[in-house]
């Protein structure tokens, strides 16, 4: 558990450097600033976490000398103590105390079994009061610590139930922005219909696969010169022979037959 926390705590860092980064160039993108927001409570939250892993030997030590009060007391208090017999608290009368040792003899009132124990275990019978004014008896020990195990427990839970949350709404905005994007690049490009240089021409004359690069369905420019023999005297007007023209001088047999061949290819 504490591995897996460590990693994902490194790449919650790794991506609040990378919004960081963005946001230098752009400080007042609000999307940025909740992205910045919602890494750095997933982040406090992770090592909160983190710190808060049981560590057995140690939480039982700490725990226990957080439950033990510190008072100052004197012969003739009143006090809860615990009857070593049944393990119970009971309410009792501190009859002497030895300081040197820090311990305390005890009377239970209302039984008068007597019993040296530490002075760090008596509780001010104001406490057990209270608890029983609230419907229940003096806690023990034991359950004292059970009742913080209990707490940590669940203040664990939705921390990680936020971090869930977290998660969740860092997708949602991720998701808004391909969006986003895939709208804009598709109004960018409306209109535009893409055409495959080996579409066939419109017309009934073009060629499929010969000059479809927009112009498959154009004629031939006019006058512009045997492409054989290299004259500007004919113009081939039409691929058939039978529409041949001769504008400044009549050619021979020959060079219409070489013209004509040509055009043909």
């Amino acid at each position: 558990m504490s591995e897996e926390l460590a990693k994902q705590l490194s790449n919650y860092k790794a991506q609040l450097q990378q919004v960081e980064a963005a946001l230098s160039t752009d400080p007042d993108n609000e999307d940025l600033l909740k992205l910045q927001k919602d890494l750095q409570e997933v982040i406090e939250l992770t090592k909160d976490l983190l710190t808060s892993q049981p560590v057995e030997g140690a939480t039982s030590t700490k725990s226990s000398e957080a439950v033990a009060p510190s008072r100052s007391w004197r012969v003739g208090d009143h006090c809860l103590a615990t009857w070593t017999q049944d393990g119970q608290v009971y309410e009792a009368e501190i009859e002497e105390i030895d300081t040197e040792n820090g311990t305390a003899a005890v009377t239970f009132a209302g039984y008068g079994n007597a019993e040296v124990m530490p002075l760090h275990v008596l509780k001010p019978v104001e406490e057990g009061r209270s608890r029983e004014e609230d419907g229940g008896k003096p806690k023990s020990k034991k359950e004292l610590l059970a009742e913080q195990r209990e707490y940590k427990k669940k203040k664990a839970q939705k921390k990680v139930q936020r971090m869930k949350e977290l998660e969740q709404e860092r997708e949602d905005q991720k998701s808004k922005w391909q969006q986003f994007n895939n709208k804009a690049y598709s109004k960018n490009k409306k209109g535009q219909v893409k055409r495959s240089i080996f579409a066939s021409p419109e017309s009934v004359n073009g060629k499929v696969g010969v000059g479809t690069c927009g112009i498959a369905d154009k004629p031939m420019t006019h006058n512009s010169g045997c492409l054989f023999c290299g004259c500007w005297s004919c113009s081939v007007l039409n691929k058939s022979l039978d529409v041949v023209t001769n504008k400044t001088s009549v050619l021979s047999e020959a060079q219409l037959l070489k013209c004509y061949i040509f055009t043909r290819l």
